[in-house]
């Protein structure tokens, strides 16, 4: 008797060791499951090729109203988001272009002895219609910034404050200063300076910074020695009025435009656009592949989930599950005729992908193994052609057009994982 006591006793503490063992694990999120994805590992790829293009030439996934959010919503506040998740979890998503609104209201989320004006973030009018007191103080998604860019250090962030501080902006430097003043790259000279479109994002980080603030404002005071004004960012567009691939060029945007300026497309999710017929459109896996190809920057995304596609609809480089190293010895890159990408046998015989200083496409008359290619390309131009890999959306296309032209399908690209498995370069 005694004995069958003390199994069912051990049997009990069995069970309950193991029920405590297993709720203490955390469970996972859709967020954390998408860190090992193959579209994150593919649009990290992508942001390393972009590192030495100007930031015009380069890609950065943007959410729309970022701190409006449904990770914070409350009877109060937040109540009608653009977002699905918190400010880092989109981050940790891939996002690297975010916007604040930032309103100087009256803030009551606490004692009331707190209580008092601040810079809230308010998905409300100029004139604060629609702000709450109990809405987020700009310093806990700067926190969130914080958080994130300090694990991130290789990464550029753009963060695009849309300013209705009724002239307190000096309240507002201070909070984003004593957090991340260390890590933004902050303009030069005096007065209002524009967004440095042509700075790159290597330039960026080799300054030891992560971070660029622009606004639609001059500010005042310190302001202006922080956060660029944003001139040579395009005039907000919603997404109804992209002009798809390859008639980019609209009433609404000029080729002059998408070469020399940063172009930004946006939807806009709320319920109260709907119901007041906002007409934003929306950005969809069909519409971001034609985005990338005519150059679009700011590619703009509400309700963003790890899972909707549109993220994967983002890498416009390598095919679905590639790169594989299938029977371990894949190490260099090529493009199918689709402009998808693969890994292959080096020693494979194909065509090389060719370009000039203007950017033009050429392929290569020979052919050979991939380590023939900086020779051939070189050598058939007199030297007016090296051999490439393209860097962004837009000029994985006009690979794919100058193909097209030769009567060619696949083509190497001076792209390989030769010196070190898995690690990409040039």
């Amino acid at each position: 008797m005694k004995k069958a006591a003390l199994f069912l006793l051990a049997l009990v503490a069995a069970v309950f060791a193991m029920h405590s063992s297993s709720s203490s694990k955390p469970k996972e999120t859709p967020v954390d499951v998408y860190q090992r994805s193959w579209e994150k590992a593919q649009l990290g790829r992508q942001r390393a090729l972009e590192a030495n293009l100007p930031l015009k030439d380069s890609t950065f996934l943007h959410t729309h109203n970022t701190y409006n959010s449904a990770a914070y919503t409350s009877g109060v506040a937040y109540i009608d988001p653009n977002q699905n998740y918190s400010v880092y979890d989109q981050l940790r998503m891939d996002i690297r272009a975010i916007e604040f609104d930032v309103h100087w209201y009256f803030w009551m989320n606490d004692w009331p002895w707190n209580w008092g004006y601040r810079p809230l973030l308010c998905h409300g009018q100029n004139n604060h219609l629609g702000c709450s007191s109990f809405d987020k103080d700009f310093q806990d998604a700067v926190n969130e910034l914080n958080s994130f860019i300090r694990s991130n250090r290789s990464e550029v962030v753009i963060l695009y404050i849309e300013e209705h501080l009724d002239g307190h902006y000096q309240e507002v430097v201070n909070r984003f200063k004593g957090t991340l003043g260390d890590l933004i790259y902050r303009p030069t000279g005096s007065g209002c300076q524009d967004v440095p479109v042509n700075v790159t994002r290597q330039q960026v980080l080799n300054a030891g910074k992560n971070i660029i603030l622009w606004s639609g404002s001059c500010g005042a005071g310190e302001w202006q020695s922080w956060v660029f004004q944003k001139n040579n960012v395009v005039p907000e567009e919603n997404v109804s009025k992209f002009n798809s691939y390859p008639d980019c060029a609209s009433q609404y945007m000029s080729a002059d435009t998408y070469a020399n300026k940063m172009v930004r497309f946006y939807e806009d999710k709320t319920n109260l656009t709907d119901w007041f017929g906002g007409g934003s459109g929306s950005t969809t896996t069909a519409n971001i592949p034609p985005m990338l190809k005519c150059g679009v920057n700011l590619v703009g995304m509400d309700k963003l989930s790890p899972t909707d596609g549109r993220l994967a609809s983002a890498v416009y480089s390598w095919n679905a599950g590639e790169p594989n190293d299938w029977g371990g010895n894949e190490d260099c890159a090529m493009q199918y005729s689709n402009g998808r990408w693969n890994d292959a046998n080096c020693g494979n015989s194909y065509r090389f992908a060719c370009r000039n200083a203007a950017g033009q496409w050429r392929i290569s008359n020979g052919s050979g193994a991939w380590t023939s290619g900086a020779a051939i390309c070189s050598n058939e131009t007199g030297g007016a052609y090296q051999f490439a890999v393209p860097k962004n959306g837009q000029q994985n296309q006009k690979l794919v057009e100058a193909k097209a032209a030769a009567g060619v399908g696949e083509v190497w690209m001076k792209y390989s994982d030769r010196v070190s498995e898995g690690n990409w370069v040039e």
